[in-house]
């Protein structure tokens, strides 16, 4: 029944978190905007509005999966890092790398490129995660730090390797037409990435509730000093969530490079990882929801996007959702006193039981 009430409350967190936002976004839109209805109108209906505004929806949501579903296995061990946006990056360079420097046949170039990606993703997660397991550093600031150093990195490799000189613009040289995935919906760029996506969802929601190493993730998470002292080996629990997240991540960046682009173009961080926190807090750090969050931020994008075109207003106001969704769901004292009350209503019923039975 305390399982219910909490995941009740957090539904019920998220849900309010949505909602606030989202009028603090029809506010702003009141003020800026000379036609408030047609663009609240347009930022709601939008993204429905063509198959080629649908199809914008899906794309953006599948990097946010794999960031969320990255960032879902490092909150469930509470572990704050950013390295997902490092990952994403570099495992997509690594793709590029891989692709354009050796001949890989045409069968394998899809399998290769991804799997490298998320390799190179999880070896760039080592050093902040050992730090973080060995000595306790903050893995916000290492991660941050680190993902600065991976991002020169980047542009070394690709101004001094992969360059395509006659591209007009800072790319790569074409990414060989056997590793690209292809679209399967018409007049979209809606991609086989997508079913990547949903596979590593599944995969990730059995490795954290059906596994023995996913049990000790959350356990980590929820009482570091008794898992410790029930036998379970923190360090390297702490240290293997952060490579495992980065692993997912490069993967996306595999995935959207292979998708949704020609040459590898990338000279900084796309911000995915961020997002993915977002996302993560949205599905409340589990994975089997981290669709549903990636589809809700993915279209209010689209929106604010479609609105920006069509009306005055900025597409800015999906940032202004985005960070009060973040603050009031991480905020510590938000709904803590209907928290409060629910525990104890829960403690009643529990006592009032016992007494029944006695």
């Amino acid at each position: 029944m305390n399982k219910k009430r909490e995941a009740i409350f957090q539904f019920l967190s998220v849900l309010i978190a949505i909602a606030v936002a989202l009028i603090v976004t029809f506010i702003i839109i009141l003020c800026v905007s000379d036609e408030p209805v047609e663009a609240l109108k347009t930022f709601i209906t939008g993204p429905l509005s063509t198959k080629r505004r649908i199809g914008n929806v899906i794309e953006a949501m599948i990097p946010l999966i794999f960031t969320g579903l990255a960032a879902c296995v490092m909150f469930q061990a509470k572990q704050f890092s950013l390295i997902g946006d490092g990952s994403f990056l570099v495992g997509a360079l690594a793709t590029a790398v891989l692709l354009l420097k050796c001949n890989i046949p045409a069968v394998l170039a899809i399998f290769l490129g991804v799997l490298v990606g998320g390799i190179v993703g999880g070896i760039c997660a080592i050093i902040p995660g050992f730090l973080k397991a060995k000595w306790n550093a903050n893995e916000f600031v290492v991660s941050m730090m680190f993902n600065s150093i991976l991002e020169y990195f980047t542009v070394f490799v690709l101004l001094n390797f992969i360059r395509d000189p006659g591209s007009g613009f800072v790319a790569s040289y074409p990414v060989p037409e056997n590793a690209k995935l292809s679209s399967f919906i018409s007049k979209t760029n809606v991609h086989t990435g997508l079913f990547i996506a949903l596979f590593m969802v599944v995969i990730t929601a059995l490795f954290m509730y059906k596994t023995k190493w996913g049990y000790s993730i959350r356990m980590v998470g929820k009482n570091p000093k008794f898992s410790k002292y029930s036998g379970i080996n923190t360090f390297m629990v702490i240290f293997s969530c952060q490579i495992i997240g980065g692993f997912i991540a490069g993967l996306g960046g595999s995935v959207e490079l292979l998708g949704m682009y020609d040459r590898f173009q990338w000279q900084s961080t796309p911000g995915y990882g961020f997002d993915g926190m977002t996302v993560a807090i949205l599905a409340a750090n589990n994975p089997a929801l981290v669709p549903i969050g990636a589809l809700f931020l993915a279209y209010i994008r689209v929106g604010t996007d479609v609105m920006a075109r069509v009306t005055s207003v900025p597409n800015e106001s999906v940032n202004i959702i985005q960070g009060i969704i973040m603050l009031l769901i991480t905020a510590s004292a938000f709904l803590s006193r209907t928290k409060h009350k629910m525990v104890i209503r829960s403690a009643k019923d529990e006592q009032k039981k016992m007494k029944e039975v006695a």
